[in-house]
């Protein structure tokens, strides 16, 4: 038989297993897909949440882990997730690059709410001791910033960092406070009346001259004197803290689904290892009381982005950042009883030749063996389906569009910032193959009223070569149609307005198949995919 042949034949048999699958039993209804949902209904004004250290680091090192182990656990499906297996818009996430493009300028511009802080500077407040010395600074038009400064050791680091992935995580869709690289000298500070500031002891203390040269003290200073700083706007509304890792805001009717089966912060693993963004934890995120339009309601935030981009390890010395969180009892228990014979994988971690940029690097990196320094809880239930989601989203950012975002950071070595963006496009890479190739990745799907279109997204960002589409009754094998070159394939669909599956999957070659996915449509007059379910159970 021909090629031709082969392919009418199974044209035909794709139309015969569809008509079949027409009768399955609905698991969508017929609706559009809700892309956003009403979480913005009005609320009492909440309570504000204290984060205490010692109580978050004893629940996620200790008691957390231990609750886990003995609970038999399945995999539990996202909560917020719309009949396309997408995360509507909410007071959480705002789809931007995930379903349309993002111009560079626009993603260099991210929120902006009047740009950096603008003469004359008044010293508000500030915070003294271990971690992040900082300021608030309140400027000349009456706009309050948290100011923070790059270290001695990495000048340019950490205002990079803040500036870049605040730039990147609003382009993916999540919320962020307007951040700025700016300049400033320590004779511009003014102290604004009743000014106070938290000193090491974590008291409050009336502001000084002393107290600012103590904040600057281990701040890098150019040879003019000048300071290169990160302000981050204070987000307009009533702060209430940070958001539970787990479980749901009592005081927010809003608040109906669990935390950790939030797609956007189970998926967000993905995202925060792709930027090496490893000190994320309670107390850098934020939930706001605002009023919009008459309704007030808490909207959600990330904040903080200053220790990414290996900040974090790099200021802290910990090599092992990014693989190993800082209590992590499976690695150090291994690497106690291997006496000294295993390499662990961050030995292979070197500084760059830029301090700006520290020890980012491409290599070693392994997305999958990605930790955080302190467990984050929903990313202990990140599932195939929230990786794939999330790494759509990676591999949607262009050397383009984050050429434009690298030059927001201002960095003075041109040869550090085309490094970044070498070492970001690669670790997107190393991220699509872990987990767009994990998965049936068939996507961008095209209903007309006679076929049915797709793309392999494995192949045409280059992870597999090639590949067929399996068509399934159950885990029964009915056809298979091998792929384009450019991973698009089209088929010919049931007539008429049944309620069709497709259960299909992706095989790479004899041994190398991967897991059925499901697409719910109907055809006929008013074609329309009722539903996607990306790992079929």
């Amino acid at each position: 038989m021909t090629d031709l042949g082969k392919r009418l034949l199974g044209l035909l048999t794709v139309v015969y297993f569809g008509s079949a699958c027409a009768s399955a039993q609905p698991r969508f209804r017929d609706a559009p897909p809700v892309w956003r949902v009403d979480d913005d209904q009005s609320i009492a004004e909440p309570e504000v949440r204290e984060f205490d250290a010692k109580e978050y680091s004893a629940n996620v090192f200790a008691l957390q882990r231990i609750d886990r182990l003995l609970q038999l656990r399945d995999e539990e499906l996202a909560g917020n997730l719309n009949s396309l297996e997408e995360v509507p818009d909410s007071t959480w996430f705002q789809n931007r690059i995930g379903v349309r493009a993002v111009k560079p300028r626009e993603a260099a511009r991210g929120v902006d709410w009047g740009g950096p802080p603008r003469r004359p500077f008044s010293i508000i407040g500030g915070k003294l001791g271990i971690g992040r010395p900082s300021f608030l600074l309140q400027d000349g038009t009456g706009r309050r910033f948290r100011v923070q400064f790059d270290t001695e050791r990495n000048p340019e680091l950490r205002t990079a960092a803040g500036v870049i992935v605040n730039r990147i995580f609003w382009t993916a869709g999540y919320n962020v406070a307007s951040d700025h690289v700016f300049e400033l000298r320590k004779d511009e500070l003014a102290i604004a009346p009743n000014a106070t500031y938290i000193n090491a002891q974590k008291n409050e203390r009336r502001m000084s001259r002393e107290a600012i040269d103590a904040i600057l003290f281990t701040a890098h200073r150019r040879e003019d004197g000048v300071y290169r700083a990160l302000a981050s706007q204070l987000v307009p509304g009533i702060p209430k803290g940070g958001f539970k890792t787990k479980g749901q805001r009592r005081d927010d009717a809003n608040d109906r689904v669990n935390h950790e089966h939030r797609r956007e912060l189970r998926g967000l693993r993905v995202l925060a290892a792709w930027v090496a963004h490893t000190d994320i934890r309670e107390e850098s995120t934020l939930d706001v009381y605002v009023e919009r339009n008459g309704r007030r309601f808490l909207r959600h935030y990330l904040v903080d982005f200053g220790e990414a981009l290996s900040g974090h390890a790099s200021t802290s010395g910990r090599a092992e950042d990014g693989w190993e969180h800082y209590l992590d009892w499976e690695m150090q228990t291994k690497a106690t009883f291997a006496f000294g014979l295993w390499k662990r994988p961050w030995e292979d971690v070197h500084a760059t030749p830029w301090p700006a940029v520290g020890s980012f690097a491409a290599r070693p990196f392994d997305p999958t063996a990605w930790r955080e320094v302190y467990p984050y809880w929903p990313f202990a239930e990140m599932d195939a389906s929230d990786a794939y989601w999330a790494a759509k989203l990676v591999m949607r950012f262009d050397r383009p569009l984050l050429d434009a975002i690298v030059g927001e950071a201002s960095l003075s070595e041109q040869a550090a910032a085309t490094y970044l963006v070498d070492t970001l496009l690669a670790r997107r890479d190393a991220i699509g193959k872990a987990y767009v190739e994990a998965v049936t990745s068939l996507d961008d799907f095209q209903l007309s009223s006679t076929q049915l279109c797709m793309t392999d997204l494995s192949v045409r960002y280059g992870f597999a070569k090639t590949g067929s589409v399996e068509w399934l009754s159950g885990s029964t094998l009915r056809y298979s149609l091998p792929l384009r070159a450019d991973g698009r394939l089209c088929v010919r669909v049931p007539r008429g307005d049944a309620y069709t599956v497709f259960r299909m999957r992706v095989r790479r070659s004899d041994n190398d198949v991967r897991p059925a996915m499901e697409l719910h449509f109907k055809a006929g007059e008013r074609p329309r995919i009722l539903g996607i379910v990306r790992v079929a159970r």
